[in-house]
């Protein structure tokens, strides 16, 4: 019913550069036949517009009047104390996908593989994990408003944060052990979404999940309160230093003062003494 419900936002308020993104996407990925689609003609085909005004679905997926805020940080810890970073971006679902994904894919860390004489960068997340997290947050969401979508970037894990109450009745692990019917709240948005290709197969994000953190050789984790649900994405240890001459050395006495900028290098350097320049910048 929330979907459909006619929003405050007019239908010539929609973000046509978001509707065309997603009509690229869901092209290239054989989901929408290919053809010209207007942006009026994706809101009328999909029921995200009612009269002159977007829909509640219509609004949070393709409004350009920021209708969704998500929240992003890096934490020098693995308690959100001392933050590093701390963004706050508003925009519609098929804008913050892709900001969301950046965010993280910028402040994890890479490994360089040589193949064929040609060098590879790989993340410690894989892509598809990321997406696949990100989208089932954003689809099972509650939007009222009172709560914001989350990243946090730890030294030890990533957390995306999804507000709203969990929708199934049952656990996660048991979407990866059987196959069982996915109870979905926002139907038009998963579909969007899926079509989209930012969720691969609709209703197994937890399978898929499993899948691909397994291949990884990663491990994930879940936490469910009353306001919402946080997908744990537990990061590899890096204790080794790409070589000795990289490694920063400090020697702190009583005496010494130092300045936010390097309480945060030593905080990092007391969780990891193995740190690397790169790493810390």
């Amino acid at each position: 019913k929330w979907e459909k419900t006619k929003s405050e936002v007019l239908k010539k308020d929609v973000d046509k550069s978001a509707v065309k993104k997603f009509r690229e996407k869901a092209i290239a990925a054989g989901r929408l036949a290919d053809g010209k689609y207007t942006a009026a003609m994706i809101l009328d085909r999909f029921g995200l517009a009612s009269g002159d005004y977007l829909t509640n679905a219509g609004n949070v997926l393709f409004g350009k009047k920021n209708p969704v805020t998500l929240k992003a940080a890096i934490f020098a810890t693995d308690e959100k104390l001392t933050f590093i970073d701390m963004q706050m971006f508003e925009d519609n679902i098929i804008n913050l996908l892709d900001i969301g994904e950046q965010y993280i894919l910028k402040n994890i860390h890479w490994a360089g593989e040589i193949t064929n004489f040609d060098r590879d960068d790989i993340p410690e997340i894989p892509v598809a994990v990321i997406r696949e997290a990100l989208a089932n947050s954003f689809a099972h969401s509650i939007y009222n408003g009172s709560t914001y979508h989350e990243i946090c970037i730890y030294p030890s894990k990533v957390t995306i944060y999804s507000p709203g109450t969990y929708a199934s009745s049952h656990k996660p692990e048991e979407y990866i052990k059987k196959n069982l019917q996915s109870s979905i709240r926002n139907e038009k948005i998963a579909k969007l979404l899926f079509l989209s290709k930012s969720i691969e197969q609709f209703g197994s994000g937890f399978k898929r999940i499993n899948s691909l953190c397994k291949d990884a050789k990663i491990k994930f984790s879940y936490e469910i309160d009353e306001s919402g649900f946080t997908f744990i994405i537990h990061r590899k240890k890096t204790t080794e230093p790409a070589s000795k001459s990289d490694v920063v050395t400090v020697n702190v006495t009583e005496s010494v003062t130092l300045n936010k900028m390097e309480k945060l290098v030593y905080q990092l350097l007391s969780i990891n003494p193995g740190y690397t320049r790169n790493e810390l910048a």
